[in-house]
Order: C-alpha cells, then structure tokens, then sequence
C-alpha cells in the first residue's frame, strides 16, 4: 500500500522528533536516509540580521557555517571564521555561551554591529550593518547537524500534530511542542505552522516560522519597551 505525502510527514515527526530516532536522518551503509530527500532545500522566512548560519558543535567555539548571498554578510564573513566577540553599541557577547545563544544578530533595521572574528589564526574587527535578509536556504548536508545540535538543548522534546492537510505535493500542518530545555531549564510550550513539498516519498522542501517570542518568553528571555524615537 502507497504511503500517502501526510503519512511519511507524520511518521518523521514520531520517528525523529518523539522517538529520536535521529539515524534516520542520515545514509547508513547502502540505505538513503530515510524522510529527506538528498536535494532537499530548507526555506528560512524573511527577517532581519546578518545573513549567515553558525555552528556550535564543538562546544567551545562558535564558527560561521554558510553565509547567504545578497546578505550583509557577504564578502565580509566567511565560512569558517570563528566568531570571538559581539558589540552592537548597547551590549557585548563575549563567551561561547553567550554567543551561541544566536540572538546577537537580531536587532532593528540598519543598527551597527561589530564582530570580531579569527581568519587563518589572525583577528579582525568586522562592523556590519542588520539588514534585510531575503529568502535563507540551507541544503540537505547542514540540515542534519543542525537537528542532531537542536536535540542537544531539547532531548525531551514532543510534538503533537494538530492539523494536517494534503493537496498535490504539498502538506501543510499545524504542530504543538513541548520540551524540557536542558541550558535554561525550563519547560516552553509553543506552536508551528508549516508547509512540506514531497518528490516520491521524500521531503525536497520544508517552510515553517515558530512562535519564538512565546517560547523565548517562557525560557526566561524579557522584552523592555523601546524609547520613542523622536522625528
């Protein structure tokens, strides 16, 4: 019997995200992974920031992993760079651990940003300007470590599928997570909306956008009221 598009999205989410069957994810032996597709493209959403993707694995350094072309960090960072430190004029990030909390990018439109980054073992002051990122995609080989690195943090995690809907390739869901977060610890609750694109029983692309504000909120992270700025 044909498993349909809906079908394989729900086995994913039970397999690798409830159950953490994380090996599914990656090729074993002569065996393709399981639910992605080996051209499969992830689309990040519009948003503001630098334009660039990190990687914290090792636990002791944050290093730049893709940089995306037309962002304001092209031509200025490189894959590779490790990221020393972080000043945007009203706060420092100066630790590993600060810096892989990964909200240093974020900030208004066209607000200054200084990095410092060591190149081929030599420092360099970087000043960046938050711009406009459009259109943020990552392919099949960064998508797995970013999930096995994203279960570091929330080993507990379920998710619980609300609504499914099928049409053509397309699946689009509704899903509710819950999760223990083993760095703030603490329990966040929050809701995703998605679409999936499938090519004979694999996922080829993936949108989504989360509720972080609500689940940031609940790890701790407090938002103040900005000053009005005068015309």
């Amino acid at each position: 019997m044909t498993k349909t598009n809906s079908s394989i999205l729900r086995g994913y989410f039970d397999e690798v995200v409830n159950q953490k069957h994380l090996d599914l994810l990656s090729k074993y032996l002569d065996q393709l992974p399981k639910y992605f597709s080996e051209k499969f493209i992830g689309h990040v959403p519009l948003y503001v920031s630098m334009g660039i993707m990190t990687d914290e694995s090792s636990g002791v350094k944050v290093t730049i992993q893709s940089v995306n072309p037309g962002s304001p960090a092209e031509g200025k960072l490189m894959v590779g760079d490790e990221i020393l430190h972080v000043f945007d004029g009203a706060r420092a990030w100066l630790t590993f651990d600060e810096l892989r909390e990964g909200v240093w990018g974020q900030g208004a439109l066209g607000t200054l940003i200084t990095i410092w980054i060591q190149r081929e073992n030599v420092e360099h002051e970087i000043p960046l300007t938050r711009g406009l990122v459009r259109g943020f995609e990552f392919p099949y080989h960064l998508l797995v470590p970013s999930i096995i690195e994203y279960f570091k943090d929330w080993r507990d995690l379920k998710v619980r599928l609300v609504n499914v809907i099928e049409t053509g390739d397309l699946v689009a869901y509704h899903a509710e997570y819950q999760g223990y977060n083993v760095r703030y610890r603490r329990i966040a609750m929050w809701a995703e909306l998605g679409f999936v694109r499938f090519r004979d029983g694999k996922i080829t692309d993936w949108w989504s956008e989360e509720d972080k504000l609500s689940q940031l909120k609940q790890l701790g992270y407090t938002i103040q009221e900005p000053e009005l700025v005068k015309k």
